[in-house]
C-alpha cells in the first residue's frame, strides 16, 4: 500500500505557487516514495496565532509561508511559539520567497525561453541579504531573455509571474539551499512534523515487495 500525503499551503499574500516544486521537493528528499497529493491554497488573514486557532482544511499538513521581509527569522518564528498543533511547517524565507530561486542560472534561462543562456547568478550567501529579490529575480529573466523590446518585451512582462514559477518548476535539486539557516529551518519543522515520522519508521512500516 503507498503513503499518501495531503497538505495546504498558507500563502502570506497574492500567489505562492513558487513554494510547491520546494516543497515537494523537501518532502521526496525525507519520503522519496510517497505520493503527493494537490495542494490547496488558503491567503491567510490576520495574525499567524488567530488564524490557524480555526483553521482545519482536513490536510495531513500545513505550509504557513511568512516572508521576513525586515524582521529577523527567530522573530517570525516567535509568531508560530503559541501553536501546539504537530500539523504546522513554517516555511520563512528571508526576505521573500523569490531569493531561494536565484541560485539555479540554468533554470531562469529556460523560464526565460532561452535555454542554454549564461545567467549571472549571485552568491547563495548573498541572497538572504537582498533587499527585494522579486525584482532582481525578474532582472535576471529578462536579461536571460534577450532584454527584448516593443512588443515581444511588453508580452514577456505581462507573462514574468508564470516565468517565476517556471523557474522553481526547472530546479531539479534545492540542496544548495541548505547552505541557508531558513532553508535548514524549514527542513527541520518539515522532519519534525511529518505525519508518518521518521524514515527508519517509514522504511519499518513498508510491505515487503
Amino acid at each position: 500500500m503507498s503513503r499518501q500525503l495531503t497538505y495546504s499551503v498558507v500563502a502570506d499574500g497574492g500567489t505562492d505557487r513558487i513554494l510547491v516544486p520546494i516543497i515537494q521537493w523537501a518532502i521526496h528528499r525525507l519520503d522519496p516514495e510517497v505520493e503527493i497529493l494537490e495542494p490547496l491554497f488558503t491567503v491567510r488573514s490576520g495574525s499567524v496565532r488567530d488564524f490557524l486557532h480555526g483553521y482545519d482544511p482536513g490536510v495531513m499538513l500545513i505550509f504557513v509561508h511568512r516572508d521576513a521581509e525586515r524582521r529577523t527569522l527567530k522573530e517570525r518564528l516567535g509568531e508560530f511559539e503559541r501553536t501546539t498543533r504537530t500539523d504546522i511547517v513554517p516555511l520563512i524565507p528571508v526576505r521573500m520567497s523569490e531569493a531561494w530561486l536565484l541560485f539555479d542560472g540554468m533554470a531562469i534561462a529556460q523560464a526565460a525561453g532561452r535555454p542554454g543562456t549564461s545567467v549571472p547568478t549571485p552568491k547563495l550567501a548573498d541572497v538572504e541579504r537582498m533587499s527585494d529579490p522579486k525584482s532582481r529575480l525578474d532582472e535576471l529573466l529578462f536579461v536571460a531573455a534577450g532584454s527584448p523590446s516593443g512588443r515581444r518585451g511588453r508580452n514577456f512582462k505581462r507573462s514574468i509571474v508564470e516565468r517565476r514559477v517556471n523557474v522553481a518548476s526547472y530546479i531539479a535539486d534545492y540542496s544548495p539551499l541548505e547552505d541557508l539557516m531558513a532553508f535548514r529551518c524549514f527542513q527541520s519543522h518539515l522532519e519534525r512534523n511529518y505525519p508518518y515520522g521518521p524514515l527508519s519508521q517509514i522504511v519499518s512500516r513498508d510491505p515487503v515487495r
